[in-house]
């Protein structure tokens, strides 16, 4: 793929729901079902996923505790992977 665009575009096609992890995300890890396929997005510690990226798609957010800005990427993944298989 060129670009993230034709890599997103395809999984839309093949019918993934897709899910990016954030923690200015637009819904609650919670509240987020899936149907059969998944890709979910992780970004790096600190900068996170590109803004063009987060754009395209849907977008989750963890809860944290108050204190907390964010987890690390390893933390952050487990408790979407849980999440997810469910």
């Amino acid at each position: 793929f060129a670009d993230t665009a034709g890599f997103t575009a395809d999984l839309d096609r093949r019918g993934y729901d897709q899910f990016a992890l954030s923690p200015r995300g637009r819904i609650d890890i919670r509240d987020a079902r899936r149907g059969e396929r998944l890709a979910l997005y992780l970004g790096t510690e600190g900068e996170g996923l590109p803004e063009r990226l987060l754009a395209r798609l849907q977008t989750v957010r963890i809860t944290m505790s108050n204190g907390f800005d964010s987890l690390n990427v390893a933390a952050a993944s487990a408790i979407a992977l849980h999440h997810f298989s469910r």
